[in-house]
């Protein structure tokens, strides 16, 4: 069962981000469950285009955020919500916004990523029940639930990822589970 707080916290992030018109996606487990993962909502996690991390910082000045060593924001943490300013994968840019679509969460209407962006981030950290994660669960859940999953793009967007040296043995894995893969 999902905590309502996660969806009242939800609510305030996604008005917020929207009236600074910051360009954000919902991602990784809450995404999943939009495309077909059938597991409670935990938390939400929002992904914001790298260069607009600082900014989305001084919006939630009270929130808790998480810096390296060298001073780089991480993320930045709310009761059920966190916000992370880019990844290493792959960052909010106009290829995604231009296929991201809005949908409801928890009463929520909220920008989720494009499936092939979440299938592919979640296929790359791999993490199964063991870690308390469910990333090739939900992967085989978008999967299975996405008739019109564009391989073309998730190829395009894993040959963008900056560390190559894992990115065939992911794309192996993910044809495995879904054939109809070129």
């Amino acid at each position: 069962m999902t905590d309502p707080q996660v969806f009242e916290t939800l609510k305030t992030v996604a008005q917020r981000l929207d009236e600074q018109e910051v360009d954000w996606v919902v991602f990784a487990g809450a995404a999943a469950a939009v495309y077909g993962a059938r597991r409670p909502i935990t938390d939400v996690d929002v992904l914001v285009a790298a260069d607009q991390g600082e900014g989305v910082a001084r919006i939630f000045y009270l929130a808790d955020s998480v810096r390296t060593d060298e001073g780089w924001l991480l993320r930045i943490e709310l009761p059920g919500v966190d916000i992370v300013p880019g990844l290493g994968e792959l960052d909010v840019d106009e290829e995604m916004l231009s296929r991201v679509r809005r949908h409801e969460i928890g009463g929520v209407s909220v920008p989720v990523i494009p499936v092939e962006d979440n299938v592919l981030l979640k296929a790359m950290w791999g993490r199964d029940a063991d870690q308390d994660k469910h990333d090739w669960e939900d992967v085989a859940a978008m999967l299975a639930h996405s008739p019109t999953f564009d391989w073309d793009y998730l190829l395009w967007r894993a040959n963008a990822v900056p560390d190559q040296s894992y990115v065939e043995e992911v794309i192996a894995r993910l044809r495995a589970i879904r054939p109809a893969a070129r």
